[in-house]
């Protein structure tokens, strides 16, 4: 993965990069896990099938790009002023901030680099298509690290959502947060799933 210029600002060891691409197999690679694991990085991932063919993996995609799948989950992404959606979708290499919470109540923001947002090369693996948007974490943001949200046609037609992580926490919040922190993770993972096979 060839990463933005503005890398140098991420949270998180340069060296770890991408890496949230492993996560969903870590038990597969036992020393990425306690390279993790040793640094303080808590990992979760989580994949569903959503649904069948290239136009519920499209849906997925577009949801992603534009926002949606985040709105579904009740955070807004911005970049700079814009609020990401169809006339405002995500690229690589854009900054943009990650709003939770409802109404009013939206403190909790967060900035972080867009790392991809494009289809990867499935030539060497077992798939039709496969696109993901990564981004990693800037000052800032409540947790320093990198997530993952991939949507994936398998070639019998099913498509999958995934989104993994890789974290550890940046601020005073989240490091009193402890185990609560980690199960909204988890509760977020889920809704992000949702939020990537919803319809319009």
């Amino acid at each position: 993965m060839d990463t933005p210029p503005n890398s140098t600002e991420l949270t998180y060891p340069r060296s770890l990069v991408g890496v949230s691409t492993y996560i969903h197999r870590l038990a597969d690679l036992p020393e990425l896990a306690e390279r993790l694991e040793t640094s303080g990085f808590h990992t979760l991932s989580r994949t569903e099938v959503i649904g069948h063919g290239h136009a519920d993996m499209t849906r997925a995609v577009d949801n992603l790009l534009t926002g949606r799948a985040h709105r579904r989950a009740g955070a807004l992404l911005r970049r700079d002023s814009c609020l990401i959606d169809e006339e405002h979708p995500l690229t690589s290499g854009d900054t943009v901030t990650v709003a939770l919470g409802v109404g009013v109540f939206r403190p909790m923001t967060s900035p972080c680099l867009v790392l991809n947002a494009g289809r990867r090369d499935t030539s060497a693996l077992p798939l039709a298509d496969s696109f993901e948007l990564i981004y990693g974490t800037l000052p800032g943001h409540l947790e320093s690290g990198e997530e993952r949200f991939a949507v994936t046609l398998e070639n019998d037609g099913t498509v999958t959502a995934t989104v993994s992580a890789f974290s550890r926490p940046a601020r005073l919040l989240t490091q009193i947060g402890g185990p609560v922190a980690r199960l909204a993770q988890h509760r977020m993972a889920t809704l992000y799933i949702r939020g990537m096979s919803a319809s319009r």
